[in-house]
């Protein structure tokens, strides 16, 4: 990424090698020109650096470049805003979705140790008249309910502002009941 700069003026930014070359086409440029030669035609790399800002609440926006006299050198510049409270609702409703899809993966890797193909498979067994498989059915279905209603008292806790929103589904694993079997 460059900038064309004359006088450390901003002219166009982002500007390329290609542009460069149909801005003077009178003009053989090697194909790899270096920063020395591009600085004498006013063009400049401009090093890409993050903002800091809460990514919670607020969102990045690129706005151009700077030059960083401290330094030397041309960087990205960023413009920093508040999130629209759709971006929010948005941002929580894709980070309940990733948490409620890993406490499903969880269940259905748990049932799978048993050889079952997901933790509804294992419920279905719950009423078996073969008693080790009806023992695990009936454990998988209090395992769900229980594992269900402890997400569901989270989730509830954030909507209702007492508990802030979780980055994902590692902030509240260990808050899920133990999922073991129990021994025979």
């Amino acid at each position: 990424m460059y900038v064309l700069a004359p006088n450390q003026t901003v002219e166009k930014y982002p500007y390329s090698i290609g542009e460069l070359r149909k801005d003077n086409p009178q003009v053989s440029f090697p194909k790899n020109p270096s920063n020395e030669m591009l600085a004498s035609w006013n063009v400049f790399p401009v090093v890409s650096t993050g903002a800091t800002y809460d990514s919670a609440t607020q969102v990045a926006e690129q706005s151009g470049c700077v030059y960083n006299a401290d330094r030397t050198r041309w960087e990205t510049s960023w413009t920093i805003r508040d999130k629209t409270a759709e971006e929010i609702a948005a941002d929580q409703q894709r980070v309940q979705d990733q948490i409620v899809q890993a406490t499903q993966a969880r269940l259905d890797d748990f049932a799978a140790t048993k050889n079952y193909d997901g933790i509804l498979s294992a419920c279905t067994y719950a009423t078996s008249p073969t008693a080790t498989f009806a023992a695990e059915g009936q454990y998988c279905v209090a395992q769900r309910d229980a594992i269900w209603a402890k997400l569901y008292e989270i989730l509830g806790e954030v909507q209702a502002g007492t508990r802030p929103m979780p980055t994902g589904y590692a902030d509240i694993e260990a808050e899920l009941p133990v999922l073991e079997w129990p021994a025979n």
